[in-house]
């Protein structure tokens, strides 16, 4: 994004140690609260939550459309808001393909700019399990992220790839999984007036099956530009979901910016909300 990675880079200021700090805590202190609300016995022995574990497995593909919203706060009233709906093809319970075009509303919030709507960069992605056993599943695969927004404030005027690889290692004693993640972003070709992407963006993050078709997702994002001489910035997001049916689920994912240092990557705070339905 033109003007997105302008206003990020040289417009934004940078946030408070201790008001991240204490939004932090905030985020972890709800999840805490709402882990100690549910119930104690993580894990139901009937048929019906063994088939709720085997629909959210990230690693067995099927079938699937998601629609979010996605909201993105940064400093000087500038902010970001998508309506993402994605579309998954399994071709095997090994091989997907996935494409997603966001629905973009950018505001630099600079007096006078005004806000900017349209559409954004189309992103595609391929993604093979390479291995499976009964405690851990390997998958990779690749990103492809197009310039195609209809405005430049509203795209990366750069055209991405951006392979990865994560793991999804199974934690029975807490009914949980464990997913170490890694991706790298490389700009190929787009407009030569702005930065080209480099970025390396290491993930943790844990997946825990509650009863009720209820689960949470926690995530720790970091990341690692090489093009703004290796500056790290890092993100947490947590995610409250539950499926109403064996296939349609909704969920609210709040997020914090937990160090900045004049990344574009890295927010305020962010809010998401959205539904996935399973073919």
């Amino acid at each position: 994004m033109r003007r997105v990675a302008m206003a990020r880079q040289f417009g934004r200021r940078m946030t408070d140690t201790k008001t991240l700090a204490a939004r932090a805590a905030l985020i972890v202190c709800a999840g805490l609260s709402m882990g100690l609300c549910l119930p104690a016995i993580a894990q139901d022995n009937d048929r019906n939550a063994q088939d709720f574990a085997k629909r959210i497995d990230p690693t067995d593909f099927k079938h699937r459309f998601d629609l979010r919203n996605e909201y993105f706060d940064f400093s000087g009233g500038e902010y970001v808001n998508q309506v993402v709906p994605r579309g998954e093809y399994a071709v095997s319970r090994t091989l997907a393909f996935r494409a997603e075009l966001p629905i973009v509303t950018y505001d630099s919030g600079q007096p006078g700019a005004g806000t900017d709507f349209g559409i954004g960069n189309l992103l595609t992605r391929v993604a093979w399990r390479a291995a499976r056993t009964e405690s851990y599943a390997f998958v990779m695969g690749t990103e492809a992220i197009f310039d195609t927004a209809s405005r430049d404030t509203l795209g990366q005027s750069k055209n991405v790839v951006a392979p990865f690889a994560f793991m999804a290692i199974e934690l029975p004693r807490w009914n949980s999984i464990f997913f170490p993640y890694i991706q790298y972003y490389h700009s190929v070709s787009g407009d030569d007036a702005q930065p080209d992407v480099r970025v390396t963006n290491p993930r943790t993050s844990l997946l825990t099956r509650w009863p009720k078709r209820t689960y949470t997702f926690v995530e720790a994002s970091y990341f690692i530009d090489h093009e703004r001489s290796d500056r790290v910035g890092a993100t947490l997001k947590t995610e409250l979901g539950r499926f109403y049916t064996s296939n349609t689920g909704l969920y609210v994912r709040p997020g914090i910016g937990l160090y900045r240092n004049d990344l574009p990557q890295v927010f305020n705070w962010s809010m998401e909300i959205g539904m996935r339905h399973l073919f």
